[in-house]
């Protein structure tokens, strides 16, 4: 990328970028389905209700503890609708593992994230902006990737997504970033075009060899970043 010689500043999105969800998706997790019987669930109602609950996992959340809370209307609402009988302690070891797990049970992380990410935190000030929740931090720690970030943003505790463009203010505030000074990575072009809207360079992460097409540079791994 031409404009990386000007670029100061690295911020990365979490998902699809350095992790990704061990089952294949975010909020069903394998304890989840350790405790369910798939068989007499109906998964596309289960889809259907789950992003229709989505709206309740916006809002603001700044501790383990208020994530939690939040966890266990959702998953109990999500049940209930399904009229799916589950007792209560299966729903609190659903949730406890979603907030508190640090295994990798919940996520997978790319096999050439740390490697990687030493490199270029010798080259770029690292910072990281993701839609998530307070446990990602711990999920950092525990797996020593932390460090090389000089300041990670998580939309829950600002009460703000990247869709919703304010997000992106704060490290562009923080750090008093000027146009052409950073690259944001991400893995959705809707959320680039946002990125670009706040005069940031842009690159989108396509892990899984599924674009094809699109109008931004398009990489396949850390590795691929000057």
């Amino acid at each position: 990328m031409e404009n990386m010689v000007n670029i100061k500043y690295l911020i990365l999105d979490m998902g699809y970028v350095l992790v990704k969800p061990t089952s294949g998706d975010w909020l069903v997790t394998p304890v989840l389905l350790k405790n369910v019987d798939i068989n007499e669930i109906d998964i596309k109602k289960a889809s259907k209700i789950m992003s229709e609950l989505g709206h309740t996992l916006d809002g603001k959340v700044e501790t383990l503890d208020e994530e939690k809370e939040m966890m266990m209307k959702f998953y109990t609402e999500v049940f209930k609708r399904l009229e799916y009988d589950i007792t209560k302690e299966k729903v609190t070891e659903i949730v406890d593992d979603f907030v508190y797990n640090l295994s990798d049970t919940k996520y997978t992380m790319y096999n050439d994230v740390k490697e990687q990410l030493e490199r270029l935190s010798k080259k770029y000030t690292l910072l990281m902006l993701s839609d998530n929740w307070p446990c990602a931090y711990r999920y950092l720690e525990k797996h020593g990737i932390d460090k090389y970030f000089d300041k990670v943003y998580i939309s829950s505790v600002y009460g703000e997504l990247k869709r919703d463009k304010v997000l992106f203010n704060h490290p562009i505030n923080d750090y008093n970033i000027k146009a052409g000074e950073a690259c944001f990575v991400d893995d959705k072009e809707t959320l680039l075009d946002i990125a670009v809207e706040k005069n940031l360079e842009v690159m989108l992460m396509d892990r899984g060899n599924k674009i094809h097409n699109s109008k931004y540079k398009t990489i396949k791994c850390l590795g691929d970043i000057d």
